[in-house]
């Protein structure tokens, strides 16, 4: 990732419904950006939970390194006015799609979608994808399967109607594990996993999502 007087990428995670990973994603990618040397902007723009924000805030009281640089905001304007000095920005929308969530997305280098494998979370999920590349988002909208059990079958029918869809999705998947809320409940995440066979698994996930990141050129906005 460049790291010039250009300006930063911005990488969304936004969803039309709650309980979908996105909050998890968004601190998983942080992470893997601090990690990786890079001046990064966690953006919580949830302002009643403010999620993000209080997990940065607990990663600080148990004395957790990285420092990650959390906050909160209730516009783009306001993020825009505030990303001077950062590589990555690192958007957390709200719980649903609404307008403000959609105006991130539009204004946004990669937008991903997090879903489960189930038809509840996948039909909402895909009607949002067809409505951001609507709205002028093709090619930077990207799926990723998250908070998946332990059915192949049903993991297959999912990536399978992703597919069918048309839209990209991104070849590792979030799993669903009591051991990763765990960790974030302590202010860690991804990488950071205390087992060793989850944190294999996060860092998976991390490399595919950066690798999707350094494939994208920054929007001029």
């Amino acid at each position: 990732m460049s790291r010039n007087d250009a300006p930063p990428k911005t990488v969304s995670f936004v969803s039309q419904k709650g309980g979908v990973g996105k909050s998890a994603l968004a601190r998983l990618t942080v992470v893997g950006a601090m990690y990786r040397g890079l001046r990064a902007l966690l953006a919580d723009f949830d302002l009643e939970q403010l999620t993000s924000v209080e997990w940065a805030a607990q990663r600080l009281r148990n004395s957790i390194e990285p420092e990650v640089d959390a906050r909160a905001f209730k516009s783009l304007k306001k993020l825009r006015k505030s990303e001077s000095g950062y590589e990555l920005i690192i958007a957390d929308t709200r719980g649903l799609a609404d307008e403000l969530s959609q105006d991130i997305a539009e204004a946004s280098d990669v937008v991903f979608l997090p879903t489960g494998v189930s038809r509840d979370d996948l039909a909402p999920t895909l009607a949002l994808a067809r409505k951001l590349v609507r709205q002028g988002a093709e090619g930077r909208v990207v799926l990723v399967l998250s908070k998946v059990g332990r059915s192949e079958t049903q993991l297959f029918k999912a990536i399978q109607t992703i597919e069918d869809g048309g839209f990209e999705l991104i070849k590792e998947h979030w799993p669903l594990r009591d051991g990763f809320q765990a960790d974030l409940d302590i202010g860690r995440a991804g990488r950071e996993a205390r087992n060793g066979h989850l944190r294999e698994l996060a860092q998976k996930l991390e490399t595919a999502i950066f690798d999707r990141i350094e494939k994208t050129d920054v929007r001029k906005m």
